[in-house]
C-alpha cells in the first residue's frame, strides 16, 4: 500500500486541540502505553494494575506516557485510571479521541500520540485483557527496542476463545499472504514510533477499521507492507467477553469485512504471492498439560446457526453454490450438542462468501451478516471437537483446516475468476 499525500479523512487527527496542548508539555517519551477503553470500568482496574506493576519492575530506566484513549465512558473507567498512583518516570494522558466512535479510533490516537511524542515504542493494551501479567510488557516492548517494527502478542485460550482466529482469520491469511501468523486479532501489541506515525495517518480511519477491524488490517498491513513483524507468545488469556451466537455481532461482522477486502486491496500480494511473509516468534513458547478455563459454547452456537437459516436463507441461496448450500442445510439436522461440520465444506463456504463479497452486486455488509449464523455452526463443531484439549492438542484441527483451505485454493480461483473485474484502483482509499 501506498501512502496517500493528501488525507481524504474528515478527521485528520484523532487528537484534540486539548490532547495536542497536553502532548507539546511532554515534549518527548522513550515509550507510550495506551489503553484504549469504552464503558470498561469493571475491567480496566486490572489492566492498570499490571502494567504499572510491569513498569515499576521492568520499566524503570524509561520515560513513559500512560495514555488513556476513551470514547465518553459514562461509567468509572476514566476515573480508575485518574486516580492510580503513578511511578516517577510515568506522565499520564488522558484524552477523548476524536471521530468515529470504535476501538480502531482509540488506537489510532495512541499511535498518532506516540508519533508526536517521537515514542521509540508504542504499545497498546486493550482495557479488557484478563489473565494480564506484568511480563507481558517487556515481552512485547523489548524487541520493538531491538528492531522489529511491530510485535504481537499469540495466546493460549479455549477452543471458544480461540474459534475466530483458528477457523477464519489465521488459515485465510496463511493460504494468501502465507504467513504463519498465529494470532492475527491480537489485542496486545507493540510498533515502533516510526510505524505509529504512519499507520495514524494511513486513509482507513473512517472504515470498518476504526472500529472493530482494526486489529486484523494492522496484521495485514504488517504482512503485506513488509514490516518486521515478529510474535510473542503471551502465555493464557481470559474469556473474550460479549454473548456467543448474537447475530450481527459487529465484532465479528468487521473482522469478515476487512478480511475479504484485502482480495481486492492487496490483490497484487497474494496473486503474485513469491516469497511467504516472516513472522518469527521472539521469546519460549508456552506450554500447557491441561485445556484453558473456558465455557462450552457448542449448543449455543448450533442454536445461533438455526435461527440464521431463518433468518438468511434467502442470502444463502443467492451466495452459494448449490452443491454448497445442501451440504450446509443439511448441518440442520445434527445434534447441537456434538455437531460437525468438514473443513473442506467450510472453506468452500468462505470462498463463496468472499468472492460474492468483493464482486457480486449486493451489499458486502449483508454478505458478512449472512456469514456469521455459517461461522456460528463451524464454531460449534470445532468447540465440540476441542473438548479437554489444550491448544497444543487442538493443533492438528487447525492443520486440518489449513489443508482445506490450501486445497480448496484452485476452486477459489475458479470462481473469483468466474466473475467480471468490476473495479480498477479506486479501492486505494479502502472506503466503505
Amino acid at each position: 500500500m501506498a501512502f496517500a499525500d493528501n488525507s481524504i479523512l474528515e478527521y485528520e487527527s484523532s487528537l484534540s486541540r486539548e490532547a495536542q496542548r497536553r502532548i507539546r508539555q511532554i515534549r518527548h517519551a522513550d515509550l507510550l502505553i495506551g489503553i484504549p477503553s469504552h464503558r470498561n470500568g469493571r475491567t480496566i482496574a486490572e489492566v492498570v494494575d499490571a502494567v504499572l506493576a510491569g513498569i515499576r519492575t521492568y520499566l524503570s530506566g524509561y520515560q513513559i506516557v500512560l495514555m488513556n484513549a476513551d470514547g465518553g465512558s459514562s461509567d468509572n473507567t476514566v476515573r480508575h485510571f485518574r486516580e492510580s498512583e503513578l511511578p516517577d518516570n510515568v506522565e499520564p494522558l488522558l484524552i477523548e479521541y476524536q471521530g468515529i466512535n470504535g476501538k480502531g479510533t482509540a488506537i489510532r490516537a495512541i499511535l498518532e500520540a506516540a508519533g508526536r511524542l517521537q515514542a521509540r515504542a508504542c504499545l497498546v493494551i486493550e482495557a479488557r485483557a484478563p489473565g494480564i501479567r506484568p511480563e507481558w510488557l517487556p515481552a512485547l516492548i523489548n524487541p520493538v527496542l531491538q528492531g522489529d517494527q511491530m510485535v504481537l502478542g499469540c495466546y493460549q485460550r479455549s477452543a471458544y476463545d480461540a474459534a475466530l482466529t483458528d477457523n477464519l482469520v489465521y488459515p485465510f491469511l496463511r493460504t494468501f499472504l502465507g504467513a504463519d501468523l498465529r494470532e492475527p486479532l491480537a489485542g496486545e501489541f507493540c510498533v515502533s514510533g516510526e510505524l505509529a506515525t504512519q499507520l495514524a495517518a494511513y486513509d482507513v480511519w473512517e472504515t470498518h477499521v476504526s472500529r472493530f477491524g482494526v486489529n486484523v488490517w494492522l496484521a495485514i498491513y504488517a504482512l503485506t507492507e513488509q514490516v518486521r513483524l515478529a510474535q510473542v507468545d503471551l502465555g493464557y488469556r481470559g474469556p473474550n467477553g460479549g454473548e456467543p451466537g448474537v447475530l450481527a455481532d459487529l465484532r465479528f461482522l468487521h473482522v469478515f469485512g476487512t478480511l475479504f477486502r484485502l482480495l481486492i486491496v492487496n490483490r497484487r500480494a497474494w496473486l503474485a504471492l513469491t516469497q511467504p511473509a516472516v513472522a518469527p516468534f521472539r521469546g519460549a513458547r508456552a506450554v500447557y498439560d491441561q485445556a484453558p478455563p473456558g465455557q462450552d459454547w457448542a449448543e449455543l452456537l448450533s442454536e445461533a446457526f438455526r435461527v440464521g437459516a431463518q433468518d438468511y436463507g434467502e442470502e444463502w441461496r443467492a451466495i452459494l453454490e448449490p452443491q454448497t448450500l445442501s451440504e450446509v442445510l443439511a448441518l440442520l439436522g445434527q445434534h447441537p450438542e456434538s455437531p460437525d461440520f468438514p473443513a473442506r465444506l467450510w472453506a468452500r463456504v468462505v470462498y463463496e462468501f468472499a468472492t460474492v463479497f468483493n464482486k457480486g452486486e449486493g451489499d458486502p455488509d449483508k454478505a458478512v451478516e449472512a456469514l456469521l449464523p455459517i461461522f456460528c455452526a463451524r464454531a460449534a463443531a470445532y468447540v465440540a471437537r476441542g473438548r479437554g484439549l489444550t491448544p497444543g492438542q487442538r493443533e492438528p484441527l487447525v492443520q486440518e483446516l489449513l489443508d482445506a483451505f490450501q486445497a480448496e485454493r484452485p476452486y477459489f480461483t475458479r470462481i473469483w475468476d468466474a466473475y467480471q473485474d468490476w473495479e480498477d484502483d479506486v479501492t486505494r482509499f479502502w472506503l466503505s
